[in-house]
């Protein structure tokens, strides 16, 4: 087998439009799994936000999570990588961003952490099935060490956000949009792609024998570092462009091509 290990990303990509995973999908990646390949789902969700894809897919698997802050194994909890955010940019990220008028989340560990509550809030509050903390400020985050920060933003103020946050932190904090109105900040030293060459070291795979799969600007580490890089048919032009493939969308099971065209 060429291609050794398959890294997805998860909304946009692993999940449709309603967030699920098709029967199409999930039996092509178990028929792959089945022949030794390692699936490796990639998201900015923490482990509470990953039941979908563990009730589809059973076993100890390596998950990249934070986009990218973190790599642990699904059963056993072994830690691959692990990279949180200085606590002074933790500070900025937080101050910069309730000025602007945004909402402000933070994940400290398990913990959901954020500015104020309002109808945003509790709508990405329920999707992670977290407990919610309002703070005034960052302080209450140190005894936890924060992994990841978002703003909830108007689609429309994402690039002007990263340009002035990346010139702020310059060389700090890797900052891009998941989805348009969701601009998150992980630390200069986390990334998917930084998490995958992990993952890679831990099994023996090398970054030839790696696929990945991805629709937004948070998975463009990975998609670059893989020995293939897959954009999904609904990813915008620019990272179809930097990719050697590009698939059918999400809602047409865009993974599941993948899988069968280079793993079966």
């Amino acid at each position: 087998m060429k291609y050794k290990l398959l890294a997805a990303d998860m909304d946009g990509t692993l999940f449709n439009e309603k967030s699920e995973i098709t029967r199409r999908t999930r039996e092509a990646i178990l028929a792959a799994m089945g022949r030794g390949m390692l699936f490796v789902p990639s998201t900015g969700r923490l482990m509470g936000g990953m039941r979908k894809v563990l009730a589809a897919f059973e076993g100890d698997l390596p998950m990249i999570l934070f986009n990218g802050a973190m790599a642990v194994t699904a059963e056993s909890g072994r830690v691959l990588f692990s990279q949180g955010l200085d606590f002074a940019c933790a500070e900025t990220i937080f101050a910069q961003g309730v000025e602007r008028g945004y909402s402000v989340v933070a994940w400290a560990g398990e913990r959901l952490f954020v500015s104020r509550e309002d109808e945003e809030i509790m709508l990405y509050q329920r999707k992670s099935g977290a407990e919610l903390h309002v703070v005034s400020d960052a302080g209450a985050m140190l005894p936890y060490g924060v992994t990841k920060m978002l703003w909830i933003i108007p689609p429309e103020d994402g690039p002007r956000c990263q340009a002035g946050m990346e010139a702020l932190l310059a060389g700090k904090v890797n900052c891009h949009t998941s989805c348009p109105h969701l601009m998150e900040f992980v630390d200069a030293g986390a990334s998917k792609g930084l998490a995958l060459e992990a993952v890679g070291k831990a099994y023996g795979i090398a970054r030839s024998e790696m696929i990945a799969v991805g629709d937004g600007y948070n998975d463009v580490s990975m998609l670059e570092y893989a020995g293939l890089g897959v954009a999904m048919g609904n990813a915008p032009e620019e990272i179809k462009a930097m990719c050697q493939y590009t698939t059918l969308s999400n809602e047409e099971d865009g993974v599941a091509r993948v899988v069968k065209r280079y793993v079966l």
